[in-house]
């Protein structure tokens, strides 16, 4: 069966929240690469990484939010995601701003250095539609 990504989204106040399931695919391991389904405007805060417990992916599993330029936005700081803990990567340019998205920007997911037939890890990123 091929690989899924879900996505949900919260309107949590100034603060958003999105939510990605991701289902690797039975055969090969691989997730879909996916672009978000709908738009967001403002400023990256953190993203959470939590691998399902029944079926985890590899270890040093990666993942990446790239712009329509190939930029990722995430800036590298969720690549080499563990295998069982949930782990939390807050992002910021130097050592205070956030990095901005604008509603004209086409974000993709992509989830690789898998190879765990089925393999589930759920991605909640968080962002802030207030000055970073």
């Amino acid at each position: 069966m091929a690989g899924t990504v879900t996505q949900t989204y919260y309107n949590l106040g100034t603060i958003k929240k999105v939510v990605f399931t991701c289902t690797a695919d039975s055969g090969d391991g691989s997730f879909p690469a996916t672009a978000m389904t709908t738009k967001i405007e403002g400023f990256l805060l953190t993203v959470e990484t939590n691998p399902s417990g029944v079926t985890a992916p590899q270890a040093n599993y990666d993942i990446v939010l790239t712009n329509a330029n190939s930029v990722d936005v995430l800036q590298s700081l969720c690549v080499n995601r563990h295998t069982a803990n949930t782990e939390v990567a807050t992002i910021v340019v130097g050592t205070y701003f956030h990095p901005a998205v604008s509603l004209d920007d086409t974000l993709t997911l992509a989830v690789t250095g898998n190879n765990v037939n089925s393999a589930i890890t759920v991605i909640t990123m968080y962002y802030s539609v207030a000055s970073g």
